[in-house]
């Protein structure tokens, strides 16, 4: 799925990097992450796993390893990412951002709820 498709199909733009984005789906109830010329749909709880994945890794053994290539391999449900150093650099800035982004969203809904209630 390209990003040209991404934009047709209405989604909403979670949040985006020049390294790729994600964008919610209300009606198929998932999310898109688009990274690194793959789009991959994913649930909230399989994003929210490959962040905590992403998080673990430990980027400083990873470039230190010269009898080995700097890669990690996470599988995700039915989604595969083989990733290198700054790949995972580039994730996690955006899993970083749009998970900011739901916390930021659920602050301005409860605050809204509080000024309707008052």
């Amino acid at each position: 799925m390209s990003e040209q498709h991404i934009i047709a199909a209405d989604l909403i733009e979670v949040f985006i990097t020049s390294r790729g984005g994600i964008y919610q789906s209300d009606v198929e109830n998932c999310l898109y992450l688009n990274f690194s010329g793959k789009t991959s749909r994913l649930s909230f709880s399989s994003l929210n796993d490959l962040k905590k994945i992403i998080d673990k890794v430990d980027l400083g053994h990873m470039c230190t390893l010269i009898e080995h290539a700097d890669i990690e391999i996470i599988l995700i449900k039915d989604n595969c990412f083989v990733l290198s150093g700054l790949e995972i650099i580039y994730l996690k800035e955006i899993l970083d951002g749009a998970f900011a982004m739901f916390g930021l969203n659920h602050i301005i809904t409860d605050c809204l709820d509080r000024l309707v209630m008052s």
